[in-house]
């Protein structure tokens, strides 16, 4: 991607007035600009109801309020920040924006990361704003209502009539051109011009921002950056980050005799924490293209993700996004999640109280099934006597005679509530009749039952598709769950915020204020955590050394 005319393959779209069913948060922005506001009216579930509220650390409501005061005291060592792409769940950034506000350390910041929805947030740090903005486009901006709003008639032309022909025509449900227009508006705010590029952000500031894309053509991602793309406009990176499949029109960018077209950077590398490591977009002069592909005949090799991000940059924070839909994609420390804030009653989340009692249900039946399952497959093992990958009928009887081992309760929990003989269990089992179980045999059982111990570990756990949402957000979620997998390496866990949205999904843009609210005060208290532990594994090492002088 080089230097040259934008080209939106857009309609000219009538820029009318904004919706106002977002647009009540004059009180909550008043609230929000207090640290310790109150918080709003929340729902009373009972004791039943307890695990549907976030979990929270061994970090108490009273230990993160008498922290704050020593925040300030703790080491900030980063230059570098990276927000994760996550939809609407990027609301929660706000809290994190003002919290390094509030300790002085935003000014400290000189490079910004992103993709998707983590590229408008670091595109508009980038340039300058602060919280004050942040919160003005959670008010009034086309994030929560034009551009990124509900799916209504002003969502594009005709309503949910524009999607066939829309998508027909230009490959994408909504034109996202008042987006772009917004975009360069806050550009032109700090730095003078609409299209004003990398190189014009980096002159004027000497500050960084890396926008990462898909680029469909050439089936990759790319990272946009004043070394990389110095004459591209920083809008229209950011227009191609957010461009979500299929509900966007792709972003089309034309380079000397050929057009790509761009996608949402989220779908190929959805969190760039690693994007400031290694030589690739340092601007030190020994890492220049010119230097660093030498020779040529090696090019291949140089341009891989190891050789281009190798070196872990420790001066790199990044911000990452999930909720109770999705956090089994994350080895998470227990210490890294605050006391949560409480759930406002709101509809998304009286929804997502249902989903949990239900979700904790199936979760109670998956532990008992699993628990008879391991029963089960011991006791087979224990009495294959030849040692081989068959169980036959004697050695099979002999198992469920260990009734101390593999109970009737186990049995009616994998075999259904009639107590049935261990003949016709095996016959049951014994799928293609050769007088023999083997492990795909007991495999389909385990599947039979829910356990689905592969795709329960490997997997994400199973959605029902019954129609085109379903499919659009589950094959959107598909992608993201497995590239944040893909791109995340275990050193990556020390340098990131874990941000817990609860109940708020990505593509949730119709929630209410309290919503909103909600995932800001839970981007305040994870920037807390975070930094709540940094000072105590700091504290704790710092002891371990006295202790080693005194020995």
């Amino acid at each position: 991607m080089g230097a040259a005319e934008s080209h939106l393959p857009l309609p000219q779209q009538r820029r009318g007035s904004r919706r106002s069913s977002h647009c009540s948060f004059n009180d909550a922005e008043c609230r929000l600009r207090k640290s310790y506001r109150k918080l709003p009216d929340v729902i009373d579930y009972g004791e039943d109801a307890l695990d549907c509220q976030p979990k929270s650390s061994s970090m108490s409501s009273d230990m993160m309020g008498s922290a704050l005061n020593f925040l300030a005291d703790v080491e900030f060592p980063y230059e570098n920040v990276v927000f994760e792409g996550g939809g609407s769940q990027g609301t929660a950034y706000i809290g994190a924006i003002m919290e390094l506000e509030r300790l002085g350390h935003l000014e400290k910041l000189r490079r910004f990361g992103g993709a998707s929805v983590g590229s408008i947030t670091a595109a508009l740090l980038a340039v300058g704003h602060t919280s004050e903005k942040f919160l003005d486009v959670m008010k009034n901006g086309p994030f929560f209502n034009d551009a990124l709003g509900e799916l209504s008639s002003s969502y594009a032309r005709c309503g949910p009539c524009s999607m066939v022909p829309n998508f027909l025509r230009h490959l994408g449900w909504h034109p996202g051109r008042s987006f772009y227009h917004w975009m360069g508006e806050v550009v032109e705010e700090k730095l003078g011009n609409p299209d004003a590029t990398f190189r014009d952000l980096y002159e004027a500031t000497g500050k960084e921002l890396c926008v990462v894309v898909t680029n469909l053509s050439l089936k990759m991602e790319e990272y946009c950056h004043v070394k990389t793309t110095p004459l591209l406009p920083i809008r229209a990176a950011v227009r191609m980050s957010m461009a979500i499949p299929g509900v966007f029109f792709p972003f089309q960018w034309r380079y000397i005799d050929r057009t790509d077209v761009y996608v949402d950077g989220g779908v190929l590398c959805n969190y760039p924490v690693h994007c400031f490591d290694g030589w690739w977009l340092s601007m030190k002069p020994e890492d220049s293209f010119l230097r660093r592909l030498q020779p040529l005949n090696d090019v291949g090799k140089l341009l891989t993700k190891k050789v281009r991000f190798g070196t872990f940059n420790e001066k790199t924070l990044g911000f990452i996004l999930f909720s109770d839909h999705d956090q089994h994609v994350l080895a998470t420390n227990p210490a890294l999640l605050p006391s949560p804030s409480p759930i406002p009653n709101t509809r998304l989340a009286r929804a997502h109280q249902t989903f949990m009692k239900q979700h904790e249900m199936e979760l109670r039946k998956h532990r008992i099934k699993t628990d008879a399952m391991t029963r089960f497959v011991k006791v087979l093992n224990d009495n294959n006597l030849d040692g081989n990958d068959n169980i036959d009928i004697g050695e099979f009887r002999r198992a469920c005679a260990q009734t101390n081992e593999f109970t009737s309760y186990h049995a009616r929990a994998l075999f259904g509530d009639r107590l049935m003989s261990a003949t016709e269990m095996f016959e049951l089992l014994d799928i293609n009749k050769d007088g023999r179980l083997d492990y795909h045999e007991l495999m389909n059982l385990a599947e039979w039952n829910g356990v689905g111990i592969q795709t329960h570990l490997i997997g994400a756990g199973r959605t029902d598709i019954k129609n085109p949402t379903d499919l659009i957000t589950s094959l959107f979620q598909s992608l993201v769950m497995n590239v944040k997998r893909s791109f995340l390496e275990s050193d990556d866990n020390e340098r990131t915020v874990l941000i817990n949205t609860v109940y708020m999904k990505c593509l949730d843009f119709d929630g209410d204020p309290e919503d909103w609210e909600f995932l800001v005060e839970q981007g305040r208290r994870a920037l807390q955590a975070f930094l709540h532990l940094k000072r105590t594994l700091a504290e704790n090492t710092g002891k371990d050394d006295t202790e080693k002088c005194n020995m």
